[in-house]
């Protein structure tokens, strides 16, 4: 099912690119509001809203994944990884940020999902051309 749906896509240039900057500006729109989110003086002693997770930015990493994975942007997958630490870090910089801790596992997890991706990204390349010298 998932295959028939990339195809098509596929058979469309501009649909796939297009949906491929939508999942880039989900990504981004989800690091954002991760950074923003989170009270820090929260509960009944507080003028703030009750205490609460902060996961109103999974259901647009989700979506950005999903729709990355039917545009068929896994052929490159470090752009997503790329674009979180790229928000995270210029959110952090340029207003209030509603829970460090999140910021720092942001940070990490970016750091480390990008490092993942350029590798998976790399790895069939360098085989590619290991390949071609053997010979």
């Amino acid at each position: 099912m998932l295959r028939r749906v990339q195809d098509s896509v596929r058979r469309l240039p501009a649909l796939a690119r297009l949906s491929a900057i939508a999942a880039l500006l989900l990504i981004a729109a989800a690091a954002q509001t991760g950074v923003r989110s989170g009270v820090t003086a929260c509960g009944p002693g507080t003028y703030g809203p009750p205490c609460g997770t902060n996961v109103a930015w999974l259901p647009l990493v989700v979506a950005g994944v999903l729709l990355a994975v039917v545009a068929g942007s896994p052929g490159h997958l470090w752009p997503l990884p790329a674009m979180w630490l790229v928000v995270s870090t210029i959110a952090a910089a340029t207003g209030p940020v509603g829970s460090t801790a999140f910021l720092v596992l942001a940070l990490v997890g970016g750091t480390i999902a990008l490092a993942v991706a350029i590798v998976v990204d790399v790895a069939p390349r360098v085989r590619a051309a290991r390949r071609r010298t053997d010979r």
